[in-house]
């Protein structure tokens, strides 16, 4: 008997021509593009102020931050590899992932032009949150294998309507990507959106009214059984461990959204959704640029979708529900307000905001494919989304490397100004290695240390501070990146020196002395209170 057995060569060759090639094409220009984007990060050692803490090793907090499944796959790491924070092999694994997420995506939705499936791949790994994901380097794989799973969840949705088995499927995807970080269930449900505008618009009679009710009847269905497995688990996992929630971002409070909270969150994705062209959106849209293309985006969508409305004939209850998905596309891409509307929402856990760009892309591809008559109006479209996506993808790949660049400059000033610190505090008379380190205060007010980043005005981005001097983190600058070690008072000890006179009669650092030996300690006062 003969038995098939391919070569490495033969074996890629096949799987490769199984692929259409514009799912190829979101792929490697995701990873292309990625690489133009973030390759500045993957190549230095940068930190943030929760890097700093995880650095050389760890993958966050878990559990107690509803992320049971993080802990889950971070301990298992962990003993098998170690979870370290490697730049460049942590900063690839992101990209595939992501990359895999993109061509699902271009997958789920059988877009046919390679140049605007190149787009959504673009889009995908060049958007700021995922700058600002790239932040956190420590934990950067997770969050792309949490954004792989709420992907992969409404794409086995959507493609394989019909399969009971891979919609409970689903509902395990969507509960363990939450599980990792909460905010991508958002990914999920505005994907899910995206595919009710495209079938009330282009199904034409293929799809009656009531199968696409049907439809979204199951997406509802699957989504809130994905969240309430989460919790069921949460809860299960928390007690095992012996764990407690933490109170961090409201997430003690998740799922327990009030009327007033419900309506503040709306607004807020309303919001939101129109400051795109109009205003500042957690560093989204940094420039006039991409700001005037998203106004072109939200036109062209705005008046190719009256025409499908007015200009063509077909089932009225459909174009309702077609009115009634626009409407509810902002909640999806902005759900993270209904989700923790006491916390403080920034550029990491605005991700699901890239949709707005890719659904354009989408829409553009689709309208080619169902109104090919009309020439004009579909190249139109095409030719909408392809400058709009140039140019706004080109200014993101330079946002995220100025952002990179404004990273550095905070860790040159960081270390410069505690090397300083640390010199200042082994030429004191009479230090020697046995002495432990008090910083008494939390902040330092030095009008010397006024230059920033250099550049955050232009590449602000939430998840990067201008200094750390002053951030919770930043006695491990001093320990891990100038390799100054001694022992550091805790909390009683400080709190018992900032009572004694000779302390509270010290000048504030960097004034002439602030730095002393008082009872076998060296003092450093930062502040008065």
């Amino acid at each position: 008997m003969k038995v098939a057995f391919s070569t490495p060569d033969g074996f890629v060759r096949k799987i490769s021509a199984r692929i259409p090639r514009p799912v190829k094409s979101a792929f490697f220009s995701a990873v292309i593009i990625g690489l133009m984007t973030h390759l500045y990060q993957f190549t230095n050692k940068l930190y943030n102020y929760d890097e700093l803490i995880n650095t050389p090793n760890g993958y966050g907090t878990g559990a107690e931050s509803g992320r049971w499944f993080l802990k889950i796959i971070g301990d298992f790491t962990g003993a098998q590899f170690g979870n370290y924070s490697l730049p460049l092999v942590n900063g690839m694994i992101s990209v595939l992932f992501l990359a895999v997420s993109a061509a699902l995506i271009t997958g789920m939705f059988r877009v046919q032009s390679t140049f605007l499936a190149a787009a959504v791949g673009g889009f995908f790994i060049s958007f700021p949150a995922v700058t600002s994901t790239f932040l956190f380097m420590y934990t950067a794989p997770f969050y792309a294998f949490s954004v792989f799973l709420s992907v992969l969840a409404a794409f086995l949705m959507v493609r394989f309507s019909g399969k009971i088995v891979l919609n409970i499927v689903s509902v395990v995807l969507i509960a363990c990507s939450l599980g990792i970080y909460q905010a991508y269930f958002a990914n999920t449900t505005s994907l899910l959106v995206m595919n009710m505008i495209l079938l009330c618009a282009f199904s034409g009679e293929d799809k009656k009214w009531k199968d696409i009710l049907f439809t979204a009847i199951r997406y509802v269905i699957v989504l809130a059984a994905g969240m309430i497995l989460y919790f069921v688990l949460h809860k299960t996992l928390l007690h095992v461990w012996g764990l407690s929630m933490t109170s961090y971002q409201g997430l003690d409070s998740m799922g327990q959204t009030t009327v007033k909270d419900l309506l503040d969150g709306l607004k807020s994705c309303y919001r939101d959704f129109i400051n795109l062209f109009r205003g500042d959106v957690m560093c989204l849209n940094p420039t006039k640029y991409v700001k005037k293309c998203y106004f072109l985006i939200m036109t062209a969508l705005g008046v190719s979708t009256l025409g499908l409305l007015f200009g063509q004939k077909g089932c009225k209850v459909k174009k309702v529900f077609l009115v009634l998905g626009y409407l509810v596309f902002p909640v999806a891409v902005y759900l993270i307000y209904l989700m923790t509307p006491n916390g403080w929402v920034y550029t990491l856990m605005a991700y699901p905001a890239v949709f707005v760009t890719i659904f354009m892309v989408i829409w553009a591809d689709r309208y080619q494919a169902a109104f090919d008559t009309k020439q004009i109006a579909a190249k139109g479209m095409q030719w909408i989304a392809a400058v709009t996506s140039v140019i706004m993808i080109g200014v993101y790949i330079w946002y995220g490397n100025g952002c990179y660049m404004s990273l550095e400059y905070t860790k040159y000033h960081d270390m410069s100004y505690f090397q300083t610190m640390v010199t200042q505090i082994k030429s004191l008379d009479g230090y020697n290695d046995d002495l432990a380190l008090a910083l008494i205060g939390n902040t330092i007010d030095d009008n010397t240390n006024n230059t920033g980043s250099l550049v955050s005005g232009t590449f602000g981005l939430g998840g990067k501070l201008d200094s750390n001097i002053s951030a919770y983190s930043r006695n491990y600058i001093i320990i891990k990146y100038l390799g100054f070690s001694p022992r550091f008072c805790g909390y009683e000890e400080i709190k018992e020196l900032m009572e004694n006179e000779e302390v509270k009669e010290m000048p504030c650092y960097p004034d002439d002395g602030a730095i002393r030996i008082i009872d076998g300690v060296v003092v450093v006062k930062l502040t008065d209170s």
